[in-house]
């Protein structure tokens, strides 16, 4: 249902019973883009500030309402919105308007908060600036977009972040935060009638009006730009952006296809020739960025150093290939089908239909919009993703940036070379219903093989899992990483298909095949329109039943890990916990990392992945999991027909140490050239088994999250930090409980007693039984959110039915948590949270920069 309030704010109703669960949206129409050069970053601030109080609601009281009713609040900006939402149980959906409604209307905007958030925004400027990737998106559209507003960074610029005043907040608010700026959505299990009610309650004394948009035209590109960066990176990065059409223009939908086609995909071009073929990439991708104004489609790949030339010819001239021979009609149905499914797969959630809708009315302005999209789309024909190549995609229009590491000679590119490779292969290509609740069944195959299995109709989808116990805990330092390796190459080639041809089918199919791994288990995810379900079954089961390992796959599965340990050095918040895992663990295989080692990984051999994968994948050790539109007694025959002749074999679990955890402080520190510092707290754990889990996840939700103690203490109150949380990691061996900061060095030791002192009070004061209960609700809603999804469900029965806690323990959540009590809090904190014996491990510049 769509109206409009007397004052202009826009509503849509969108009952659905698929979940529990109402999502509640309000998009602001206000971007970075409508900012002048002054109020860089001022909507993304509006972003923060809303969140820091009311006239009814204090700082941090906004998060913990929400959390208390079980659910979750947020927000993004962009170049065209700003959008805050909340996601939460059916039965608080009233309390979550409210407190929407409130924020958007009565915001206090207190000077001193502003302050604080002020910093905070700072540590995310910087958190950003030591991001290649994100540092070279921002040149690309700074180049890209020579007058209009998208060619400056959403989040604005230190300098202007540092000036923004009370005054300048308010009447940015004034301006903008109107009626007939706003469209709300809610979607989910709700009564229409009364949530009309109730929202013309809250919002129709909302008054005031704001002005249409009015940004600058960006005129017409001319020539080939280009921008060489030198940063410290592992990988070498290419971007190349070609002005498009923008959300309303009709080329838009052949624009998207063409995307897909070109690098979206295993079986796209880009993936096909330049990652398989010539092993030029690591990756390579595109898609068409198509905002309220002028669009950009966008294409690039990561690479090894010192590939940077070849591999942008090669791309240039798979784009030039698309301008002089149109696609095939079996590739323009496949990028049909993904872009179709895309629709489909948004349904999955109560999030995903606000999100659509709301996007939707508020750029498009018309809810009818998605209808036209997908009818253009199945309009199109080759010829149409041809024309649009040639028309967009030309090297007048193109802007290159190239990333290198600091270390490297800089390679012999510029524009002038830009567009010799378009000129180079333009002459080569020259000559030549409501759903059922349905609850998920045990039942176990002849052979052995567990199955649970779950009817779930209200949207066309099924997902699969096949977990086996493997992972980390069946490796050693020799062999590290071959459980992840195997995870890659099992949907890489089998006796029937190669790698090429199972990429192809399931991308047609609109649907994925691919190992998972980790540091308990090892397996298979597969998720399938329901038309396609049957054929996605017989390459789901090949793949688990049939793995040849190819050499060739072997070889570049693993240059492709190597690549990604290289990249992880970027990573510094993965470092940091890098480094408490090998701090905290003695000799148990926990301590290592899930990828392996550049040593590791380059001595493993085909031949122990084999004996590796033989040794785990016995029927005692798999279970199997199905949810979606299925019929199960259907499904479970057909499960019987293609694994029966998986023979019994003796299963051998490893032998593996006993760590006693840490008898005193343990501290590690590594040095970085980036801006922030990383920092890890943390304490030895205890197992999945373990009936603590429960209130130490109560723990854990007080203490982290957005309404949590440290967020609030450590973020809000002091500015020490954009991100800050805690974490409980329990395993089938004692894992751990940390905290983890990312911020300036030279406020370490502030973060460091800050975190202590947070952790002792919890030790040694109760939680107010308000904070309990709030807490314990927030769990139990955000368990119901992150079960939406049928790949959540069938993870989550696999798992826990191969773990030993039953394929249902999930069921069992909502009411263990209820039953935690204070006691129960101040007990487990106590006994995990042991002052005298924590490890604490640090990424961080060099001291010399602290100053």
């Amino acid at each position: 249902m769509n109206d409009t309030l007397e004052n202009g704010l826009r509503v849509i109703l969108a009952p659905t019973q698929a979940a529990p669960v109402v999502a509640i949206q309000a998009w602001i129409g206000v971007g970075s883009a409508d900012e002048t050069e002054e109020e860089a970053g001022l909507a993304h601030f509006h972003e923060h500030m809303l969140f820091k109080g009311t006239a009814r609601r204090k700082v941090g009281q906004i998060a913990q309402d929400v959390e208390s009713a079980g659910g979750d609040i947020n927000a993004w900006t962009s170049f065209d919105e700003t959008v805050y939402h909340i996601t939460l149980p059916a039965a608080f959906y009233k309390e979550g308007l409210d407190i929407l409604a409130d924020v958007l209307q009565h915001s206090s905007f207190d000077a001193e908060e502003m302050k604080k958030e002020s910093e905070v925004i700072l540590e995310e400027i910087k958190r950003s600036q030591d991001m290649p990737t994100q540092q070279l998106g921002q040149k690309l559209f700074s180049l890209s977009f020579l007058e209009h507003t998208y060619r400056r960074p959403i989040i604005g610029y230190e300098s202007t972040v540092k000036g923004f005043g009370r005054e300048e907040m308010l009447r940015f608010y004034r301006k903008w935060y109107v009626p007939n700026n706003i469209v709300l959505v809610i979607a989910g299990d709700f009564e229409v009638d009364e949530a009309k009610a109730l929202v013309k309650s809250l919002f129709g004394e909302m008054q005031g009006q704001a002005n249409p948009r009015q940004r600058p035209n960006e005129p017409p590109q001319t020539e080939t730009r280009f921008a060489l960066m030198q940063e410290d990176t592992q990988e070498s990065y290419i971007q190349l952006g070609f002005h498009g059409p923008a959300l309303r223009d009709t080329d838009l939908y052949a624009m998207e296809m063409l995307a897909v086609i070109l690098g979206q995909g295993e079986s796209s071009r880009l993936d096909r020739e330049l990652l398989r073929k010539q092993e030029l990439v690591n990756s390579a991708w595109s898609y068409a960025y198509s905002p309220k104004d002028i669009g950009l489609f966008l294409t690039g790949a990561s690479l090894p150093p010192g590939k940077e030339r070849e591999a942008t010819a090669s791309l240039i001239e798979q784009i030039v290939r698309l301008q002089h021979t149109p696609p095939t009609q079996a590739e323009v149905e496949k990028a049909r089908t993904v872009v179709e499914s895309s629709a489909i797969y948004q349904r999955e959630t109560v999030q995903g239909i606000a999100r659509t809708l709301g996007f939707y009315q508020l750029l498009a302005g018309d809810l009818a919009f998605e209808e036209n999209f997908y009818r253009g789309i199945a309009r199109v024909q080759p010829k149409d993703i041809q024309q649009v190549a040639a028309r967009y995609l030309k090297p007048e229009r193109t802007t290159a940036v190239v990333m290198i590491p600091k270390e490297q000679q800089p390679p012999a590119l510029s524009a002038e070379d830009i567009r010799a490779f378009f000129a180079e292969s333009n002459q080569k290509y020259a000559v030549i219903h409501r759903p059922a609740a349905h609850q998920p069944t045990l039942h176990t195959l002849a052979n052995g093989i567990r199955v649970v299995l779950k009817t779930n109709r209200h949207a066309p989808l099924v997902s699969l899992r096949a977990a086996m116990l493997g992972g980390l805990r069946f490796e050693s330092e020799q062999d590290n990483g071959i459980t992840q390796l195997t995870a890659r190459l099992l949907s890489k080639g089998t006796s029937s298909i190669d790698a090429e041809q199972l990429a192809e089918i399931t991308d047609a199919m609109a649907g994925s095949v691919g190992g998972f791994s980790g540091r308990n288990s090892i397996g298979l995810r597969g998720t399938f329109l329901r038309k396609n379900f049957d054929r996605g079954l017989d390459l789901f089961t090949d793949c688990l039943l049939d793995p040849i390992f190819p050499d060739e796959e072997v070889e570049r599965e693993r240059r492709l890990t190597l690549e990604d340990i290289r990249a992880s050095e970027d990573q510094l918040a993965y470092k940091a916990f890098q480094l408490f895992h090998r701090t905290l663990y003695d000799a148990h295989p926990y301590r290592l990392p899930a990828t392996g080692s550049i040593e590791s990984v380059t001595a493993l051999q085909r031949e122990q992945i084999v004996q590796y994968y033989g040794q785990i994948r016995t029927p005692q050790n798999l279970v199997l999991s199905v949810v979606g539109d299925i019929d199960n007694d259907e499904t479970l025959q057909l499960l019987e027909d293609r694994l029966a002749h998986l023979e019994s074999r003796e299963f051998i679990q490893p032998q593996l140490p006993v760590e006693q955890g840490p008898q005193d402080i343990r501290t590690a520190e590594e040095y970085k050239e980036r801006m922030q510092a990383h920092l890890v707290l943390g304490f030895f754990g205890i197992t999945l088994f373990d009936p603590d889990r429960y209130p130490i996840d109560v723990m854990n939700a007080i203490l982290a999250g957005q309404g949590g103690r440290l967020f609030l203490e450590l973020r809000d109150k002091l500015s020490l930090a954009y991100s800050v949380s805690s974490f409980s990691s329990e395993l089938l061996e004692p894992g751990y409980f940390a905290v983890y900061i990312g911020t300036s060095a030279n406020k370490l030791e502030q973060a460091r007693e800050g975190i202590l002192r947070e952790l002792q009070r919890i030790c040694d004061e109760p939680v107010t039984p308000e904070e309990l209960e709030r807490t314990k609700r927030h769990l139990i809603g955000s368990h119901a959110i992150s079960l939406q999804k049928n790949g959540a469900q069938a993870n989550s029965f696999a798992l826990n039915e191969l773990y030993g806690l039953g394929f249902d323990n999930h069921s069992r959540y909502p009411e263990i948590i209820r039953a935690v009590t204070q006691d129960d809090i101040q007990r487990v904190a106590r006994r995990l949270l042991r002052l005298d014996r924590y490890v604490l491990s640090i990424v961080r510049p060099p001291k010399e920069q602290d100053a």
